[in-house]
């Protein structure tokens, strides 16, 4: 290949490295906060032209991942297929449902999976539990980590230098329970990593509380496993004497399942 054939082809993968990475900026543009946006709306919060925009959002249409009623656009179905996609991968989800089934049905509370992303946690298995008049987790749902029970257990997995990455990320408080503070959520944090388990008291949401544990495959921690009732019909103490040796066999289970398979087909804690 000659140097100017070369150059043309390295400059039209930039290109198309950066479509893909724009195109990829619109459909997260999309949350519950903006169900639906303009053509100038999606080019503000993305921080791109409008013309540049109008094509990447015509071009999703066309594939199906975003539909229009020629004002606003939005996402359409399709776009699950990205999510499931990386879900199909992982031998998480897969594992994990009939044991968050079983906990679910002994503890009569609501079960989650959680990975790590950066400073948040993001859910990838759930069982809900039936007397739960309102549940405001689903497969999918991201938190900050340091507002969760689960999300305490991952950090405090973390070497030093990732957690202070991941606390530099500015705190959000979800309700007047959440730790804001620094040095508070590192207290929680290494409260976690002495006590092997976290508590979440309100701190996600009003009403509610939780208890996590770690999934260790091999001495690292892979996942948080945890478990949360409403505040009404769960006091802490009984999280902690009666939900947590539940919750720790389910994770030792839950391990040696991962354990079992070989060689993993994606990275531990990624």
């Amino acid at each position: 290949m000659s140097t100017t054939a070369r150059t043309r082809h390295e400059t039209l993968a930039r290109d198309e490295l950066r479509t893909l990475a724009k195109g990829l900026a619109v459909i997260e543009a999309f949350d519950a906060e903006h169900p639906s946006l303009t053509l100038s709306e999606t080019a503000r919060r993305v921080g791109i032209s409008p013309g540049s925009a109008q094509r990447i959002l015509r071009t999703l249409e066309s594939l199906g991942y975003v539909g229009s009623d020629g004002a606003r656009y939005a996402l359409r179905p399709r776009t699950l297929q990205l999510g499931y996609a990386f879900l199909a991968t992982l031998p998480l989800s897969a594992i994990a449902q009939p044991l968050l089934s079983s906990l679910t049905a002994r503890l009569d509370a609501s079960a989650s999976l959680a990975l790590l992303d950066g400073a948040e946690v993001v859910y990838v298995a759930r069982a809900s539990a039936r007397r739960l008049s309102r549940d405001y987790m689903s497969v999918g749902t991201r938190m900050p980590a340091h507002a969760t029970s689960v999300g305490k257990v991952l950090l405090a997995a973390l070497p030093p230098e990732a957690l202070e990455a991941a606390l530099a990320v500015p705190s959000q408080r979800l309700t007047p329970n959440t730790l804001a503070r620094g040095e508070d959520i590192r207290a929680a944090v290494a409260r976690a990593a002495r006590d092997g388990h976290a508590l979440n008291d309100q701190e996600t949401i009003m009403g509610l509380r939780s208890i996590a544990v770690p999934v260790a495959v091999g001495g690292q921690v892979v996942a948080a496993l945890g478990a949360s009732a409403e505040v009404a019909r769960t006091g802490l103490g009984t999280m902690e004497t009666e939900w947590l040796p539940e919750l720790r066999a389910t994770a030792a289970a839950f391990a040696a399942a991962l354990s079992a398979r070989e060689p993993p087909p994606y990275r531990y804690g990624s």
